[in-house]
């Protein structure tokens, strides 16, 4: 079997229908679909047996709830293709995008992670806004990191993965935000002890994952121990790169753009949790970061910059007025 498609379900009765039509639909078919119903309260887990009844590609796992991670691990662990992709439950594939995709790892033998377009839809709004990319293979992770500013689309979905590539990797239960803490492994971003990863990663512009903006989803009411996962995640990779580059001229001149962004992200995450628990996080490594590069490039962010200025614990004060006044008008 070529394909393991991994649907974790969960409070999803309303679109778990147009998802699998939208897999069924496809032309591509040498694959499995492994629905893990992560003890789903409402008619999910009857709808789930229901297809599995219809379509001998679909089947099924029922487990207590555990969370999405939780779910996909368990997955993983069922899964018999020589490929792994996810699709959340309440998102669709475009038309012959599993062909195209399939079709593309057959020609690239080579690639270990196929990354595709996503179009990101917002609930009822015709608000659409897509995530394209130019071709390109990369067997540097930190290259790839920077140059397609892959913090931004850190997402287990709109991404074919080799089924090895989960040998020694597996997604942290209990978090939120868990797509942040993985894919830096699965890249070889951040290395596994006694386990090197070096995946060759190919971003392609064909096929599309329509992301479906889900308002009781858990993007959609992050916490503040979600956002903290978050930052972790972004911090931990951030200091693997530095570590890796050696704060060296070259490649700081070269990436630099990308590289101020993805610190400005994080700075942004450390400023929500402020705003969320009026509390300041303990020495939080990113400011001396910030002030480290400013010894050796010129910073160009105006976030960064005023976090140089004006310090952490004033920066948080003055982001949290700032959206108080936005918010009273």
């Amino acid at each position: 079997m070529k394909l393991s498609i991994i649907i974790p379900v969960y409070r999803t009765q309303d679109t778990l229908d147009r998802c699998l039509q939208s897999i069924l639909q496809q032309s591509f078919t040498d694959y499995e679909i492994i629905l893990v119903d992560d003890g789903s309260p409402d008619e999910c887990p009857q709808l789930c047996d229901k297809y599995a009844l219809q379509n001998h590609h679909i089947h099924v796992i029922h487990k207590e709830n555990g969370g999405l991670s939780d779910a996909r691990n368990v997955g993983i662990k069922k899964a018999e293709g020589d490929y792994i992709t996810f699709v959340d439950s309440d998102d669709t594939l475009q038309k012959e995008t599993l062909s195209l995709l399939m079709q593309e790892l057959t020609t690239y033998t080579d690639i270990d992670i196929l990354e595709y377009p996503v179009l990101e839809r917002y609930g009822h709004s015709k608000k659409e806004n897509l995530l394209s990319f130019s071709p390109h293979k990369y067997s540097n992770p930190i290259e790839y990191w920077l140059r397609e500013k892959a913090y931004n689309h850190t997402y287990a979905w709109n991404k074919i993965y080799n089924r090895n590539l989960f040998k020694y990797i597996s997604f942290p239960k209990g978090h939120t935000f868990e797509d942040v803490q993985t894919i830096p492994y699965l890249i070889g971003l951040i290395p596994i002890k006694n386990h090197p990863i070096s995946a060759k990663i190919k971003v392609t512009n064909i096929g599309c994952y329509i992301y479906h903006w889900n308002e009781k989803g858990i993007t959609a009411n992050a916490k503040y121990e979600d956002l903290y996962h978050l930052y972790q995640g972004y911090s931990l990779s951030l200091e693997y790169i530095l570590r890796k580059i050696h704060y060296k001229n070259d490649i700081l001149i070269k990436y630099q753009h990308s590289l101020e962004d993805f610190m400005a992200k994080i700075l942004n995450v450390l400023l929500d949790l402020y705003e969320l628990s009026g509390k300041y996080e303990v020495s939080p490594p990113l400011i001396n970061t910030v002030g480290k590069l400013n010894k050796i490039l010129t910073i160009k962010s105006l976030k960064l910059n005023l976090l140089n200025i004006l310090g952490y614990h004033t920066l948080c004060k003055l982001n949290k007025l700032i959206h108080k006044i936005h918010r009273h008008h």
